[in-house]
């Protein structure tokens, strides 16, 4: 018995299969001149839908802007006290980005670097 891949290779199969490419060769201009899918819709029903969505967009999006606006007005900004907890803060090593005097602020505390620098300058 002879193994096979399931394929037949036998000279007329090939000849149908090189008539379907020809025949597909001939026809691929016409389909790349299209050039343009309608989905199963015709181009009045495209142009129809394009036409709703962008009246759609003219009313959604002044709306959404408008709401925006009006929320970053009256919102209330909800600022809460920090606790100063004994364990936050310790130093046990110096920091890696100190001064040569050092620092006891964190890298992006600007008010502790600041206050620092005041009371250097004042000495």
């Amino acid at each position: 018995p002879r193994l096979t891949s399931g394929l037949d290779y036998s000279p007329r199969s090939r000849s149908h299969m090189l008539s379907a490419l020809r025949t597909s060769a001939r026809k691929a201009p016409a389909l790349a001149r299209l050039g343009v899918r309608n989905f199963g819709h015709d181009p009045a029903h495209a142009a129809a839908e394009t036409d709703k969505w962008k009246k759609i967009s003219y009313v959604a999006i002044p709306c959404v802007v408008g709401y925006t606006c009006f929320v970053m007005a009256t919102m209330k900004h909800g600022h809460h006290e920090e606790v100063a907890y004994q364990y936050i803060g310790i130093r046990n090593k110096p920091l890696p980005w100190t001064n040569r005097g050092g620092s006891k602020c964190d890298l992006f505390d600007y008010k502790c670097a600041a206050k620092e620098k005041a009371a250097a300058a004042a000495e």
